[in-house]
């Protein structure tokens, strides 16, 4: 039978040793070790970069709200000042950015509604230190802090410029964004280099 002419001969053949094994193993965690933190940053990056965007987008909703609808349209924390731990957006015909205990469609309308952001990010209004650049931004202290209200034209009240700053406390080695309201309500970024406590 042609199968009995083929035999193997285990003499011949070779596998790994316990060393060449062990060489191996200890290569490939070396290796893991450098790789895996950097990929932990850029996770933590990718993440920032993501609720960063989420925070524009509520901004560009509320505006474009605000114009489509002709009237206020306010974005507001749900927690304190802390927009990064939920918000709303909701039509608000006084402009006091608050819901009233009444609500109309005129004031008090939820338009959306989000949830918290994952893990440590922060999204808290600021205030710019002024001209010359490099800028400084220290968390704002006013009453609007937690409330950003949009007129029917699509500019900001008061008409000032309106500053975020997105960070994630857990990883302080990710540079956090500075995010601009300008008086006319155009929304950008105005910083991608913070320093995160």
């Amino acid at each position: 039978m042609p199968w009995t002419r083929a035999r193997l001969s285990f003499g011949n053949l070779r596998g790994f040793t316990l060393i060449e094994l062990m060489v191996t193993v200890t290569v490939l965690a070396i290796i893991l070790s450098l790789a895996v933190p950097s990929f932990a940053s850029l996770m933590a990056s990718n993440r920032l970069s993501t609720q960063t965007s989420e925070f524009v987008g509520a901004l560009n909703l509320a505006r474009s709200e605000a114009v489509r609808r002709a009237q206020p349209v306010s974005l507001r924390a749900s927690d304190a000042d802390n927009f990064s731990k939920g918000w709303q957006v909701f039509t608000d015909g006084d402009g006091n950015g608050a819901i009233p205990g009444t609500v109309t469609d005129q004031d008090g309308t939820v338009i959306r509604q989000a949830s918290a952001f994952s893990g440590a990010t922060a999204a808290k209004r600021v205030t710019r230190s002024d001209p010359p650049a490099p800028f400084i931004y220290t968390n704002a202290t006013d009453a609007d802090r937690m409330h950003l209200v949009f007129t029917a034209r699509g500019a900001i009240q008061p008409a000032l410029p309106a500053f975020f700053k997105v960070c994630d406390s857990a990883n302080t080695a990710v540079k956090g964004r500075i995010v601009q309201v300008n008086v006319v309500g155009k929304i950008s970024l105005d910083s991608t280099s913070e320093s995160c406590p």
